[in-house]
């Protein structure tokens, strides 16, 4: 058999084998850095910026293999200086050139489909070196909690045990933020592996709002925002009276993508203690609506909460969610009768001849509960009565109240 068959034949089987596993994604942080090797890291993001704004200026290098590139030019005021690659490795090089095709057979894609799209321009910084092969670019050492990256050396990281012993290891990408560096490794797991069971066994609907981001269809309300902080106000004022160019404007500027680098933490820590309370139920239901329509009217709100993000990562967190399509009128709809009513943003309860009365939010989320899990009027029996099991209190109590950001509260 032949380099190029055992090469297929593995695509083949990796192909398959994906078929019935989940991809996940683990943070880890590179930490205990000393000053040789912090400024390998800095140097090497470096001359990763270097190597894409080389190969950017002109396409037609591309079709030189770039883990043979050792020297490029770079502009350094009015001149062109030659600059070695003295810390990436052979591999990484390539990866930087592949990522560089892969954006531009995106870009023609989006041309042909008739979408206006510029040309791709050199960075002023690169904070994402992409690590194809485990084992090869990088490896992880369980022992002793560390990883080694081709031609940077070994360091030490924070979160190895967050992956599993069955998980299949694939790629990684070596991140620069703010506070630090970071390194995510995606991670294949099997389908059907479950971390823990369901303790409430019974489903549960969603509608999201302005006044209280989620509300269930037991009548638990969950409301949580991140304002900006008066830290931030203040650098953006700085920021404001900096020249353009100044290293005053770039310090700045840094300490600005730290701010909002806290920011999006504590609300992606929202996002996640409101996941992990809603993988306690069976079935999540939810109508797909168009949050972005909403920052028109209420942008601090929406904005300052993340709950766009938290509705798209409903789909790939949970087990098994479900989603109503956005053009379901569930909030004009009576739960009990099906009727529609005409409702305005004032009028929080809902009233029907029917007999029917319920907050707007909770009849909203039963209606969702029910077109989700495909009953009828008739069919949705016992769900007008949710009850709110002591389980789902503990949970909330234990998971939502950790965060000093998350309001809960229940039904009287």
């Amino acid at each position: 058999m032949t380099k190029v068959e055992r090469i297929t034949n593995t695509l083949q089987e990796t192909r398959q084998r994906r078929e019935t596993q989940k991809p996940t994604v683990y943070e880890l942080k590179l930490q205990n850095l000393s000053r040789r090797k912090a400024e390998v890291l800095r140097k090497a993001f470096l001359e990763a910026k270097w190597l894409y704004n080389w190969l950017v200026s002109d396409t037609e290098r591309l079709s030189i293999p770039a883990n043979k590139v050792s020297a490029v030019e770079v502009k350094a005021g009015d001149s062109y200086e030659q600059r070695e690659l003295t810390v990436l490795g052979s591999q990484i090089k390539q990866e930087i050139a592949d990522r560089l095709k892969d954006n531009l057979l995106a870009l023609g894609k989006l041309k042909k489909n008739g979408r206006k799209v510029g040309a791709l321009k050199c960075k002023r910084f690169v904070n994402s070196i992409p690590l194809k092969q485990y084992g090869v670019t990088y490896n992880l050492d369980f022992s002793q909690n560390r990883v080694r990256i081709q031609k940077l050396g070994k360091f030490r990281v924070l979160g190895l045990h967050q992956i599993p012993a069955d998980a299949e290891i694939a790629n990684a990408v070596l991140l620069r933020k703010p506070n630090g560096y970071y390194l995510h490794v995606t991670c294949y797991l099997p389908k059907d592996s479950r971390t823990s069971p369901n303790p409430v066994d019974k489903d549960i609907g969603i509608d999201f709002g302005v006044g209280s981001k989620l509300t269930l269809s037991n009548g638990i309300r969950i409301d949580f925002e991140v304002h900006e902080t008066p830290r931030l106000k203040q650098l953006q004022r700085k920021l404001a009276g900096t020249q353009k160019g100044s290293r005053n404007r770039e310090k700045i500027q840094f300490l600005l993508r730290k701010e909002y680098e806290k920011l999006n933490n504590r609300r992606k820590d929202a996002q996640n203690k409101v996941l992990a309370f809603l993988k306690i139920y069976r079935k999540v239901v939810f109508q797909d609506d168009c949050v972005k329509g909403w920052s028109g009217l209420f942008g601090r709100q929406v904005h300052s909460s993340g709950i766009g993000g938290l509705k798209s990562r409903l789909r790939t967190s949970l087990e098994t969610p479900v989603a109503v399509e956005r053009t379901e009128a569930t909030t004009k709809e009576c739960f009990a009768c099906g009727k529609r009513r005409e409702l305005s943003l004032w009028d929080r309860v809902i009233e029907c001849e029917c007999g029917w009365k319920c907050d707007r939010d909770v009849n909203a989320a039963l209606v969702i509960l029910r077109k989700g899990l495909g009953l009828g009027v008739e069919q949705a029996v016992g769900l007008d009565r949710p009850e709110l099991k002591p389980p789902e209190r503990e949970a909330a109590a234990r998971i939502l109240g950790s965060n000093p950001y998350i309001r809960v509260s229940f039904p009287q």
